[in-house]
């Protein structure tokens, strides 16, 4: 009997999804000559070479009810074809499959739920973690003013569905931090820095709703995630795509940054390059909130999902540290 999916090591599950990207290349008029896996780390990604010399990009996705649903997928499409479409960021456009969507639905033997494949075109470039220097972060924070200035402008189709970032924990799952946590993981004093944090993050986001009205974020833009050629910072991997404004994403992205010891000037180069573009959305402290906000982010997926129950110890200690800096930041402003 074929071991159960999620018990397979990283290589079996490729060659499982392998079978589902094969099955859903039926639907594109691509002649693929080669495939090759890239990841499973979440979705499958695969890299598609065809007989023309092109490249591409399949993603076959976790699918529900682990995964997106049909109709977050489809919208994740419409933002990153909107935004081919209707600006000069660089992203990985979906390929429209014979019959003119951009996204189809296929299964293997052995691999659990009908699974939401598409296919991108390929981006060029190293990942923007590797070429880290002061041209690429103001090209890199240049890049994400160029999503948001187009995201006020965006116009959504009916069925568009994406989660809102207007509380704390803007995803699916309950935020359990301090019910699940435990001593270990929370002592006193850090319980005291997270209750904290949560009580800004969540008045200030309280402010925001007030304040002006949301727009698609990336939701996840961090050096990982992009791509930089000849001088340009490409995005890609929208799938955490939510509605939100502009402070927040960028908190998001610079949480990465935070443990770097020039994060202060790397912070300045991204602000620099956003600036470029379009103002700076941060009247004082709310950046340093959300880079708080999306340390609690991160505590929350540890201790909620059982595969990344080994990190948590890490993932707690040095969001207490960050936690504490950006609460001194937030004071001092």
């Amino acid at each position: 009997m074929p071991r159960d999916y999620y018990d397979l090591t990283d290589h079996g599950r490729r060659n499982r999804l392998r079978v589902v990207a094969a099955a859903a290349l039926g639907d594109y008029a691509l002649d693929v000559v080669r495939m090759r896996g890239l990841t499973d780390a979440t979705n499958g990604v695969f890299r598609l070479d065809t007989s023309d010399g092109a490249r591409y990009a399949m993603r076959v996705g976790l699918g529900p009810p682990v995964g997106h649903s049909p109709e977050e997928f489809a919208s994740e499409m419409e933002w990153i074809h909107a935004l081919a479409r209707g600006t000069d960021v660089v992203v990985p456009d979906p390929v429209p499959t014979r019959t003119g969507e951009y996204m189809t639905f296929a299964g293997a033997p052995d691999v659990p739920h009908q699974r939401p494949c598409a296919v991108f075109t390929w981006l060029e470039g190293p990942q923007l973690a590797d070429r880290l220097s002061e041209t690429s972060m103001h090209a890199y924070g240049a890049t994400m003013a160029k999503m948001h200035a187009f995201a006020a402008v965006f116009e959504p189709s009916p069925g568009f569905t994406a989660p809102s970032y207007d509380r704390v924990y803007p995803y699916d799952l309950p935020f359990v931090v301090f019910d699940k946590a435990s001593d270990d993981l929370l002592p006193p004093a850090r319980r005291d820095v997270f209750r904290e944090a949560y009580s800004v993050v969540e008045q200030t986001v309280g402010g925001l709703v007030a304040r002006e009205a949301p727009r698609i974020l990336h939701g996840d833009f961090h050096p990982w995630n992009a791509k930089v050629n000849r001088g340009v910072v490409a995005a890609f991997d929208f799938e955490d795509m939510l509605w939100g404004w502009p402070v927040q994403d960028i908190g998001t992205t610079l949480y990465y940054f935070w443990s770097a010891e020039d994060f202060d000037e790397r912070a300045a180069q991204f602000r620099t390059g956003y600036e470029s573009i379009a103002p700076w959305p941060d009247p004082g402290h709310e950046v340093a909130t959300f880079i708080a906000g999306r340390t609690l982010v991160m505590a929350n997926d540890v201790i909620s999902q059982p595969e990344w129950f080994d990190a948590a110890p890490g993932v707690y200690e040095r969001g207490d540290q960050r936690i504490r800096d950006m609460l001194g930041r937030i004071a001092s402003c």
